[in-house]
């Protein structure tokens, strides 16, 4: 995983989004209001199922400990334009 500034993101918008689309990089981009990442869809694919299995196996023994609902990531909608 790479550490960068939202100024460092900007700036290097093209080579960082390459690095992730072609390398399969993770950046942890820092911002003011608190870090975000920038990771490739199919690393994203494999947390969010990891995730909702989890939820899946541990409902009933943490219902009360943790509220783990609604899944923290799920898809929206696909961009208004054509890549």
């Amino acid at each position: 995983m790479k550490i960068i500034t939202v100024s460092e993101f900007e700036t290097n918008f093209d080579n960082i989004m390459d690095d992730v689309t072609y390398n399969k990089q993770f950046y942890r981009i820092q911002t003011e209001e608190g870090d975000v990442m920038l990771i490739p869809y199919e690393s994203y694919e494999v947390l969010q199922n990891t995730y909702q299995d989890w939820v899946e196996d541990t409902k009933d023994t943490l219902k009360d400990e943790f509220d783990h609902l609604p899944i923290p990531a799920e898809y929206i909608k696909h961009a208004e334009t054509e890549i």
